[in-house]
């Protein structure tokens, strides 16, 4: 799988050095307003100072990376309220799928989806994260993202499938 980079601005992310023991969750996100290719999100985020960040998006036809894997992504934060009791940008990466905005409704394509779990499974291995602990952006700040896996618990559900078996089942995210 190819992987494209474009550094995020300074001022959406946290330099550090993160070793691989030090990353144990992944945080699956989606894109809202507009936010439908994963190369023109990276160019955004390297071109302003948004304040948030996440390391991978995900579209039907790229991945690209916007903040290294040993640095910290601001993708998950509250303001001190948390509903997962470990998982923070600290420990986590951050991973958006590209979604699609149709009368008024958040879809993702099915590409990506399929990308998207791809890449997951291959970051699941480099860090030895148990499928578990791949979760939504929700499961740690109850904020609705990724909007169409939690909306449709069955979307989230077949999506964990796929991370968790040899070939991966087609996941519908109407």
């Amino acid at each position: 799988m190819e992987v494209h980079f474009r550094q995020a601005h300074r001022g959406n992310y946290r330099p550090a050095m993160r070793g691989q023991g030090q990353i144990a969750y992944l945080v699956i996100h989606s894109t809202a307003g507009g936010g439908e290719n994963a190369e023109s999100e990276a160019v955004r985020l390297a071109r302003e100072v948004a304040s948030v960040s996440v390391h991978y998006l995900v579209d039907e036809r790229a991945v690209w990376q916007a903040v290294r894997e040993s640095d910290i992504a601001w993708h998950c934060g509250t303001r001190r309220v948390y509903f997962h009791p470990y998982c923070r940008n600290e420990n986590s990466l951050g991973i958006a799928l590209c979604s699609r905005l149709r009368d008024g409704r958040y879809s993702i394509p099915e590409e990506t989806v399929a990308r998207a779990a791809a890449l997951v499974r291959r970051l699941m291995a480099r860090y030895a994260i148990p499928a578990d602990n791949v979760l939504r952006h929700y499961d740690v700040t109850h904020k609705t993202c990724p909007t169409p896996f939690v909306e449709s618990a069955a979307a989230w559900q077949a999506f964990q499938s796929r991370l968790r078996a040899d070939e991966p089942a087609p996941v519908s995210c109407l």
